[in-house]
């Protein structure tokens, strides 16, 4: 992946420091009721979905979904809405609009570590107003899926109705499966707005970096906190990656 200048963010030199940037972050948006966070393992990677960084992703979005519904139906529980499966596919890697959030920093936290083998490499930790970004689009709340009748998948974002979705929307559901409940996840789904979400809405987003200073400290709040890869992916790939990881790194 290409590397791109960051944008603005705090570099923290120590754990507290870090932690402190964390407040700063939720003071500079307004201190709002409802933060996400996200963690990447690499600070400059774009925040933005797997099906846009695809260069044929949203030519082929429809043939995802059809594809997924149609070969996944005997596999897992029966889905009853558009939205169940979409998530079900974000879920099990296949391209979607949706990027993960969650509202537990530790669990960020954990995102941005568990996947860096290299700690010369600076993660990131990013803090968002879902609330705020939702303004963008004349939404006054987080979209609860799929409870809003008018709020449907494809409607919106393959045929425009009854709006057409520009910039990045967040939404929370119910936690259909084991890892968003351990997650404690919700998403935001990109519109016909291709960019990274701190591009699009700068003024509801703030980065932290997580250099090679502080991961020792932060590594050792998550083994005090059971943050380890088994305790958020909550299943059998969960549990042997942290085996590996436990006796291997």
């Amino acid at each position: 992946m290409t590397k791109r200048k960051p944008l603005q963010a705090k570099r923290p030199a120590t754990w507290q420091e870090f932690l402190d940037a964390v407040r700063d972050a939720r003071n500079d948006l307004g201190n709002p009721k409802e933060v996400w966070y996200r963690g990447q393992s690499r600070d400059y990677y774009s925040m933005i979905p797997s099906l846009l960084r695809h260069p044929q992703g949203v030519s082929k979005e429809r043939a995802l979904f059809d594809d997924y519904e149609r070969s996944a139906a005997r596999l897992h529980a029966k889905r009853s809405n558009d939205w169940e499966l979409l998530i079900d596919m974000q879920h099990y890697g296949i391209p979607t609009r949706l990027l993960d959030w969650t509202d537990v920093l530790g669990v960020a936290l954990a995102f941005a570590l568990y996947d860096s083998h290299d700690d010369h490499e600076d993660s990131a930790v990013y803090i968002l107003d879902p609330v705020k970004l939702n303004d963008l689009s004349g939404i006054d709340k987080i979209k609860r899926v799929p409870n809003e009748k008018k709020f449907k998948y494809k409607s919106i974002y393959w045929q425009g109705d009854p709006f057409k979705a520009v910039f990045p929307i967040a939404i929370d559901c119910a936690l259909q499966n084991d890892r968003l409940v351990a997650q404690n996840g919700s998403f935001t789904v990109h519109g016909s707005k291709h960019d990274a979400i701190d591009d699009l809405a700068p003024k509801c987003v703030r980065k932290i970096i997580i250099g090679s200073a502080i991961k020792p400290a932060a590594r050792e709040f998550l083994e005090h906190a059971n943050l380890n890869a088994f305790s958020i992916y909550p299943d059998i790939v969960g549990m042997a990656r942290h085996i590996s990881r436990k006796h291997l790194i």
